[in-house]
């Protein structure tokens, strides 16, 4: 009975770390997307279709808001990766959510509006970024295929193809709504992963 009762108490243990990611990750999340919606809110032109979510961090009336959006988005996967670290996570999945942690910061460091060098470091990081994203999502699918795992990933190529599709210059501005749409399916995915593990 003594080793029932231990084993037991281990698995608890080895979930309390995920149950806590899992509570980060919905708060940090829904702070970014809260701030997010009031930068939309404030400001939702063509300028916004056009340059995406980082239209927000280059606008005098949201600039503050934005970056109060990523500190919270940073802090909280960095936080996460932290206890995903005392679970069986893949080690791939904790340095991808520490790396995006950094990339927003580098995002926020390097204005699109600012000339041709900041655009296409802004725009390098962003694809980065979102590929690194993308792996996370397909880790995920390739070791739980199950509906909620496929569905987060399902929603992340759906707002991936309609970004994607509003880079060139083909007069169809909706990479804010794409933008918006990955990121729904990337932190669906990170929560997807304290369920999976």
């Amino acid at each position: 009975m003594d080793g029932l009762k231990s084993t037991s108490t281990q698995q608890r243990r080895g979930a309390e770390p995920l149950v806590l990611a899992r509570r980060i990750l919905l708060r940090s999340q829904g702070i970014f997307f809260l701030l997010l919606a009031i930068c939309i809110g404030i400001s939702h032109g063509s300028a916004a279709r056009t340059d995406g979510i980082s239209f927000y961090g280059v606008y005098h009336r949201t600039v503050v808001l934005l970056v109060l959006g990523f500190c919270a988005a940073a802090t909280g996967l960095w936080r996460a990766a932290s206890c995903f670290a005392q679970s069986d996570a893949p080690l791939l999945v904790r340095r991808v959510m520490r790396l995006v942690a950094v990339g927003l910061f580098a995002l926020l460091i390097t204005p699109f509006n600012r000339g041709a060098f900041l655009n296409w470091s802004h725009m390098t990081i962003g694809v980065s970024i979102a590929l690194l994203q993308m792996s996370v999502a397909l880790s995920l699918v390739a070791r739980v295929p199950s509906p909620r795992s496929s569905g987060g990933l399902v929603v992340l190529l759906l707002g991936g193809a309609l970004a994607a599709a509003s880079l060139p210059d083909w007069n169809f501005s909706y990479l804010l709504q794409g933008e918006v749409i990955y990121q729904l399916g990337f932190g669906w995915c990170l929560v997807e992963w304290t369920h999976a593990l």
